[in-house]
């Protein structure tokens, strides 16, 4: 459900941030994904500490009392409030790279959190950690993600602001 919400938020983020790269405005293109990012992460916060704070109230909604069930339940959505509070910060830059045309680096990060990243660990967690490495399984691939959009995010900002300073030299030719 929280996943949807940024979803959402974020097929109005895409339009803004194609046109003012389009368009050569930089700073507004800056401004589009800070407010986004920063509203996208709150709202991720808002709810992994939600569901952090209140799994057991959240797994006996769906359940007939199974003590087992709820335990475990609890736990795995626990693990995963924690780490949805970085899904809005990598969905913003996997939108933001297909914003720009940059479908190769936009599409590395759509496939980071349920494949990159998420097989690898799915596959040989559980083998380390039993049941705990299928738990933790997910959020060790949000927080890959996270790392590798950082890592992805550092080039994407210094290009975009060597060209702000392009089109700013040559605006200012020209006046």
């Amino acid at each position: 459900m929280g996943s949807l919400s940024v979803f959402g938020f974020i097929k109005g983020f895409q339009p803004i941030a194609g046109y003012s790269y389009g368009a050569k405005k930089f700073d507004r293109l800056h401004e589009a994904v800070k407010t986004s990012i920063l509203w996208s992460t709150a709202f991720c916060v808002i709810f992994g500490v939600i569901l952090t704070l209140f799994p057991t109230v959240i797994v006996s909604r769906f359940t007939k009392g199974d003590a087992e069930m709820i335990r475990i339940g609890a736990a795995s959505l626990r693990a995963n409030g924690i780490s949805i509070m970085l899904f809005g910060f990598y969905t913003v830059y996997s939108s933001l790279f297909l914003a720009l045309g940059k479908g190769r680096e936009g599409f590395i990060l759509g496939a980071c959190r349920q494949g990159i990243c998420f097989i690898p660990v799915i596959l040989l967690l559980p083998i380390v950690r039993g049941l705990n490495g299928i738990m933790y399984a997910q959020p060790i691939a949000d927080v890959l993600s996270a790392v590798i959009t950082v890592f992805m995010a550092i080039p994407l900002h210094k290009k975009l602001n060597e060209m702000q300073k392009q089109t700013a030299a040559i605006s200012k030719n020209n006046n």
